[in-house]
Order: structure tokens, then sequence, then C-alpha cells
């Protein structure tokens, strides 16, 4: 039986409870890891049994910035938004609170090389 691969497990590394939806609009629901080179998305889209792992390397984020515009927004709220070098914007959202975007946003500040704008 093959078993769904999980973000890596690190005591030092932050999870947080996000949405997040990618460039076709698919709202998924989990946690977010930072680990040491990507940022690790677990969670499910609707019914689907088994977890699903995305994975974005810092190295592929141009850059960050919160979107609070309408279509930036997810569950109506603002967003993290991610432009990624390949594909189309990845946009993040708060599960516990907007303070943890902006957290986020710092973290992520110090882990890419992209010009962050909050």
């Amino acid at each position: 039986m093959l078993l769904a691969p999980r973000c890596a497990d690190d005591a030092a590394m932050q999870s947080y409870a996000v949405l997040w939806s990618d460039p076709d609009d698919l709202v998924e629901a989990g946690k977010l890891e930072l680990e040491p080179n990507a940022l690790c998305f677990e969670g499910s889209r609707g019914t689907r049994a088994m977890p699903h792992v995305h994975r974005v390397f810092y190295e592929d984020i141009e850059s960050v910035h919160v979107g609070r515009g309408l279509r930036e927004r997810l569950a109506g709220k603002p967003a993290l938004v991610l432009k990624l070098a390949v594909g189309g914007p990845l946009r993040i959202g708060s599960i516990n609170g907007p303070g943890i975007l902006t957290e986020l946003a710092e973290r992520l500040g110090r882990l890419t090389a992209t010009k962050l704008v909050v």
C-alpha cells in the first residue's frame, strides 16, 4: 500500500492552518509548513480521501503581496498572493486570523529574495 507523501517533520518548522488557491481557483484547506527549501501545503479538496501535498520552492517565488482586491481574496478575506515563476499566482488565506498573513509574509521575506508588499 502506498502512502501519500507528507511534509518533512522538523521541530523548528512553523505550521499554519490555511486555505490556498491555485490559478484554477481550486480552494484547498489544510496546513502550510515552512521547510528549509520550500513551502509545503498539505490538505484536501472537497471529499478527496487522500491528502494532497504541494510544494512551492522559494526560488520559484518572484513576488509576494497582500491581496485586498476582490479577485485576490479567499473566502472574502485578504490573502497573501505569491507570483510564481511558472504557473500563475498562488493565494494563501488564514484560517486563524489576519495576523498570520503578516507573519508569514515576513518569514517569506527572510527565506526568499523577493520584494514584499504588505
